[in-house]
C-alpha cells in the first residue's frame, strides 16, 4: 500500500543530511491559534513519514510509531501473531541485545513505554526525561530496524499474550467484538480471531513466523512517527533522519480482499448473545465504504452526532420517554480501516426495550427518515466544525505521549493531506455527499446484536469458539415503512437540534506568562465558602476547571445513606443528559459525585461558558422533582453498577476491598448495597434537604481572572441559598490505624474466570512525613522492574504483575505487590514473599552511582510541571479537598531527594 499524499513530490523540498537526503514538507501545516509549538513534517528515503515537534514547555520528551499493520495480517494458522510481534518487538535488538535493555532504560530515566494492536494498526509509544531522549530514541528506532525476535522470547511471550487474552474472557465488549468478527465473511481476514492465545500460537519455529511477519509487513513506508521534545527542531530532525533511515522498505506480502467483510450474506440477521453484565444492549451495524477520503466532509460524524443528540425532538428523548432505552451512542468501527468500515448505533436497553426491540429499530429508522426529509443542515454542520476545532486546539494541551500517539495514528489515513496532519477534522460542507450518505442506513443493510444475561425465549445453541460466548441467530424483522411508527402508541414528532447555548463565541486569553506564581490564592473565606483561584500564567490557553465541593450535614454514613446517595447521583446525571450533550459539543464536560456527606461538581474544558454551565447544573439540582420513571431508571442503573463492581477483574476487586478498609467514611460492599431498599421518598427527601445547610470549597483555575472567580462564587451562593454548616459538622477523617501484624483478607470473585489474584501490602510510612514518602518512592523504583522482570517476564506468573506505592485516606503509605494469574494464590503469595526476601540483597548491593541515577529519575518525575490546566487543577484540588493546603509538597520532596543523596 502506497500513501497517496505523502509520496507525491508536490510541496516537498529535498534536504541534505549527513550521509543521506530526505524530504521536508515546504507548505504550511494548519494548526490552532493557541498551538505555539514548532512542527516539521519530513519523509525519509525509505518512505517513513515523521512529524517532528519542538515544544519549549514540554516537561519530558515523547515519541510514538504507528505501523499501518495489525491483526488483519495474521496468518490463519497463527492467529494473534501480530499481537505477539507487538509484545516482542522492543525486547532486544542487534545494537541493544539485552532483552530488557529498553524497559530498563525507560525506568531508569523516568520513562514509560507501551504498545497496542488493532485490526489495521499497531502503535508503540514512550515518554522519557529530556536528558535521556536521544538514548531512548536510539533504542526505539533499533526495535524497528534490527529486532532480535528470538525463539526464547517467543516461547515466553505467548504466555503473556495468553494471560492477557484470559483477562478479557469476561469482558462483554471483547466478546461481542469477536462474535461480530466470527459471523463476518469467512474469507475476509476481518473474521479472524484477533487476540491470540496458547491454542492459536503454540507451534515449532514460532519465532521464525514472527520474523516473517515483521520482514513482510513492517515496511518503512507503512510507518508513521511523531516526536515531541524541548530540544531544537533541527536537533530532533537530525536524530530522526539518522536513526530511522535504516528501517527496511518492502512490498506488501499480501493484499486485503476487495470485498466488504459484511457482505450481503451476513446482513439481515438478529444475533442474541449472553452477557456477564446484568443489563441489556443492542448494537445495530451498517456496512460503510472506506471513510478515510471523507475526513474533510465527515458525513459519518455528522450523522453520529445527530443520533447522540439528547435535546427536544431527539431519538434519545423519544426512546427514554417510551421507557425503551437508557442511553444511546454511535460511531464508526475504527477510523483507519482500508477499503471498508462499519457504522454502529448502540442502545442501552431497558427490560421493556429488550422485549420490544423492534420498536427501538423502527424509531431509529423513522429518525433517519426525518433526517433525510429535512436534508443536510449547514448550521448544524458548522457547529460540528466548531466543536472539532476546539478538540484540535486541545490537542496542543494534552501530554506529549498522547499527542504523539494521536498524530501517528491519524497519519495512517493515506488520503490525509500533509497540511491537515495537525487538524484532520471536518472543514468542508458538502450537502450532496451528506444526502447521499444516508443511503447506507436502511433496514436492508444492517445486522443487530442483542446482548443480555438471559434470553428465556431462545435457545443459545451456538458458541463463539474462542470466548465461548453462547449465541443464536434469527432473521431480523424490521418494518419497511418506518413511518408506521407515527400511528403507534409511541407517537412522537422528531425535530433537528436547537441552538447550543454553551458554544463559545471567542477564545480570549486572560493571563500572561509568569513563572513565579504557581500556587492558588485564597480569595475569600466565610462561614459559607472558601474561594481558591489560580490564573493560568503558564499554558495561555482558553481552558479551565471549576471544582465545587459542597459539604452536607449528614456525615454519619449508614448503608442506607450510601445507597440513597448512589441513586441520587445516577438520577442527577440522567436528568442532566441534555445539558451534558450540549456541554460536550461546546468543548466542556462535567462530573457529579454524590456521597452521604457531600456533593462534588467538577467542570472542565473551554473556560468561557463554564460559569453558565455550573449555574445550570445547580439550578436543575435545586429544582429537582423526582418522577417515577426516572427514579426506576436510576435505581436500575445503581443496581447494575453494584453488579458490575462484583464482576471486575480479581486484582481490581482486591483494590476495592482494601479501599473499603481505609475509607474516611464507613464503606460497604456491593452485595450489602444491592439489597438495601431506596424509595422515591428517600431520594426526594435527600434532594429537598441537600442545600439546607452547606459549606463549600470552590477552586477556579485556568483562563479566569479574580473577578471571574468572585462572580462564580457569588452565583453559587445565590443559587444554593443555604444556611451555614457548623464547623463541628464538617466531614471528619476516619482515622483507621494499622496495627502491627500479618492480616489476610480473602474474597471470591463472582465472575467465572481462570484467574486468581494476590495483593501483598507492606505499610511502612505516612504521607504526612515527606521523608518517608520520598524513601518509599525510591524503594519502589528499585524493586518494580526486577519484580516485573522476574515474576512476569521470566516466570510468566500472569499478565498483571505490579509493584508500586499507594497512599490511603488515613495517610498511611503501602508498598503494594500484586499478581493476577492462573496459579494457585498460595503459590503466588509464596513467590511474592520470596521476592521480598531476595530483593533486600539487591537493594543493599546498589552502588552509589546507580543510586544517584535513581534519585535523578525520581526528581525528574517530580520536577515535571503539569502539562495542562487539568493536571494542575487535579494537584491543587487534592490539597484543597483534603484540607491539607500544602501546595509546596512537590518542591519540598525534591529538596529531600537531594538530602537523601548527601
Amino acid at each position: 500500500m502506497h500513501d497517496t499524499c505523502f509520496e507525491t513530490s508536490r510541496g516537498w523540498k529535498t534536504k541534505v543530511a549527513e550521509h543521506t537526503t530526505y524530504k521536508e514538507f515546504a507548505g504550511t501545516l494548519e494548526q490552532s491559534k493557541i498551538d505555539q509549538r514548532q512542527h516539521k513534517l519530513i519523509s525519509l528515503p525509505n518512505g517513513l513519514t515523521a512529524l517532528c515537534t519542538h515544544d519549549a514547555s514540554a516537561p519530558y520528551a515523547a515519541a510514538a510509531m504507528t505501523v499501518n499493520v495489525g491483526s488483519l495480517v495474521n496468518p490463519p494458522e497463527h492467529l494473534g501473531l501480530a499481537h505477539l510481534l507487538e509484545h516482542m518487538l522492543t525486547m532486544g535488538s542487534e545494537k541493544y541485545p539485552q532483552e530488557d535493555d529498553y524497559m530498563n532504560y525507560m525506568s531508569n530515566n523516568a520513562g514509560v513505554q507501551n504498545a497496542f494492536t488493532h485490526d489495521n494498526t499497531t502503535t508503540y509509544y514512550f515518554h522519557v526525561s529530556l536528558d535521556a531522549f536521544e538514548g531512548a530514541l536510539a533504542r526505539f528506532s533499533q526495535a524497528f530496524t534490527h529486532p532480535l525476535l528470538s525463539e526464547s522470547c517467543a516461547k515466553r511471550e505467548i504466555n503473556a499474550v495468553d494471560s492477557e487474552f484470559k483477562g478479557l474472557l469476561q469482558c462483554d465488549d471483547m466478546k461481542l467484538r469477536q462474535i461480530k468478527k466470527s459471523l463476518a465473511c469467512s474469507d475476509h481476514p476481518y473474521s479472524y480471531f484477533y487476540a491470540g492465545n496458547l491454542e492459536t500460537l503454540r507451534s515449532d519455529g514460532l519465532a521464525k513466523q514472527v520474523q516473517s511477519l515483521f520482514s513482510n509487513h513492517y515496511s518503512a513506508d507503512r510507518m508513521k512517527l511523531s516526536v515531541v521534545s524541548s530540544h531544537s527542531i533541527s536537533q530532533i530532525v537530525e536524530w530522526v533522519v539518522s536513526m530511522f533511515s535504516g528501517i527496511q522498505r518492502c512490498e506488501p506480502a499480501s493484499q486485503q480482499p476487495a470485498k466488504h467483510p459484511l457482505c450481503k450474506d451476513v446482513l439481515g440477521k438478529l444475533i442474541y448473545y449472553q452477557t456477564n453484565e446484568q443489563c441489556y444492549k443492542m448494537d445495530v451495524e451498517f456496512p460503510l465504504p472506506d471513510i478515510q477520503p471523507l475526513y474533510k466532509t465527515a458525513p459519518a460524524t455528522y450523522y453520529s452526532s445527530l443520533l447522540e443528540y439528547k435535546g427536544p425532538g431527539s431519538l434519545y428523548e423519544m426512546l427514554v420517554q417510551a421507557e425503551l432505552i437508557v442511553d444511546i451512542a454511535s460511531h464508526v468501527a475504527y477510523p483507519y480501516y482500508n477499503g471498508f468500515n462499519m457504522f454502529t448505533v448502540q442502545f442501552a436497553l431497558s427490560k421493556n426495550g429488550y422485549q420490544h426491540y423492534s420498536m427501538v429499530l423502527n424509531a431509529m429508522f423513522a429518525y433517519f427518515q426525518m433526517l433525510g426529509e429535512k436534508g443536510p443542515q449547514e448550521k448544524y454542520f458548522n457547529e460540528l466544525v466548531a466543536k472539532q476545532k476546539l478538540e484540535c486546539a486541545s490537542e496542543s494541551q494534552i501530554i506529549p505521549d498522547l499527542f504523539c500517539t494521536s498524530v501517528s495514528m491519524a497519519m495512517c489515513n493515506r488520503y490525509l493531506c500533509p497540511w491537515d496532519i495537525l487538524t484532520s477534522s471536518a472543514s468542508y460542507y458538502d450537502a450532496s455527499l451528506i444526502s447521499q450518505f444516508i443511503q447506507y442506513f436502511t433496514p436492508d443493510t444492517c445486522q443487530a446484536f442483542i446482548g443480555g444475561p438471559d434470553h428465556p425465549e431462545f435457545s443459545l445453541d451456538s458458541y463463539e469458539p474462542y470466548f465461548k460466548t453462547p449465541y443464536c441467530i434469527r432473521k431480523l424483522e424490521i418494518s419497511q415503512d418506518a413511518a408506521k411508527l407515527c400511528s403507534s402508541p409511541l407517537t412522537y414528532r422528531f425535530s433537528l437540534p436547537v441552538h447550543n447555548p454553551y458554544m463559545p463565541r471567542q477564545l480570549d486569553i486572560v493571563g500572561t506568562l509568569d513563572s513565579d506564581k504557581n500556587t492558588p490564592t485564597l480569595l475569600q473565606k466565610s462561614d459559607l465558602m472558601e474561594i481558591w483561584h489560580k490564573l493560568d500564567n503558564q499554558y495561555l490557553a482558553p481552558y479551565g476547571n471549576v471544582n465545587l465541593l459542597i459539604l452536607l450535614p449528614d456525615v454519619q454514613s449508614s448503608i442506607k445513606d450510601q445507597a440513597v446517595a448512589d441513586v441520587l447521583e445516577k438520577y442527577i446525571n440522567k436528568d442532566l443528559a441534555k445539558v451534558s450533550s450540549d456541554a460536550n459539543a461546546a468543548g466542556m464536560e462535567f462530573t457529579i459525585t454524590s456521597k452521604p456527606g457531600s456533593l462534588l461538581i467538577m467542570v472542565s474544558g473551554i473556560s468561557e461558558s463554564q460559569p453558565l454551565l455550573l449555574n445550570t447544573i445547580l439550578e436543575k439540582i435545586r429544582a429537582l422533582k423526582v418522577s417515577k420513571h426516572a427514579y426506576d431508571r436510576a435505581v436500575s442503573d445503581t443496581k447494575l453498577m453494584y453488579q458490575d463492581m462484583r464482576l471486575k477483574q480479581p486484582f481490581e476487586q482486591l483494590q476495592d476491598l482494601e479501599t473499603t478498609q481505609f475509607a474516611q467514611l464507613p464503606a460497604f460492599y456491593p452485595t450489602e448495597l444491592e439489597n438495601t431498599p431506596v424509595t422515591m421518598a428517600d431520594v426526594q427527601a435527600k434532594v429537598d434537604s441537600i442545600f439546607a445547610q452547606t459549606y463549600s470549597k470552590l477552586l477556579v483555575n485556568g483562563n479566569f481572572s479574580e473577578k471571574h472567580a468572585i462572580d462564580v462564587a457569588t452565583m453559587v451562593r445565590q443559587t444554593i441559598g443555604s444556611k451555614p454548616l457548623s464547623t463541628t459538622r464538617h466531614t471528619p477523617a476516619n482515622q483507621v490505624r494499622i496495627k502491627p501484624g500479618h492480616y489476610v483478607y480473602q474474597t471470591t470473585a463472582d465472575l467465572e474466570t481462570t484467574n486468581n489474584a494476590v495483593r501483598v501490602n507492606i505499610y511502612c510510612g505516612s504521607d504526612s512525613n515527606h521523608k518517608d514518602a520520598v524513601i518509599i518512592d525510591l524503594l519502589v523504583s528499585l524493586i518494580s522492574r526486577p519484580f516485573f522482570s522476574q515474576l512476569r517476564t521470566q516466570e510468566q506468573l500472569g499478565y498483571t504483575v505490579q509493584a508500586y506505592s499507594e497512599s490511603h485516606d488515613n495517610g498511611s503509605i503501602a508498598i503494594v505487590f500484586c499478581i493476577q494469574g492462573e496459579a494457585n494464590p498460595l503459590y503466588l503469595t509464596m513467590r511474592i514473599n520470596q521476592f521480598i526476601k531476595e530483593i533486600r540483597q539487591r537493594i543493599a548491593a546498589c552502588s552509589m552511582e546507580d543510586f544517584k541515577q535513581l534519585v535523578e529519575a525520581s526528581k525528574m518525575l517530580r520536577i515535571r510541571v503539569p502539562n495542562d490546566v487539568g493536571f494542575e487543577s487535579m494537584r491543587f484540588w487534592m490539597q484543597i479537598e483534603t484540607g491539607i493546603y500544602n501546595f509546596g509538597v512537590r518542591e519540598h520532596k525534591i529538596k529531600l531527594l537531594d538530602d537523601v543523596v548527601h
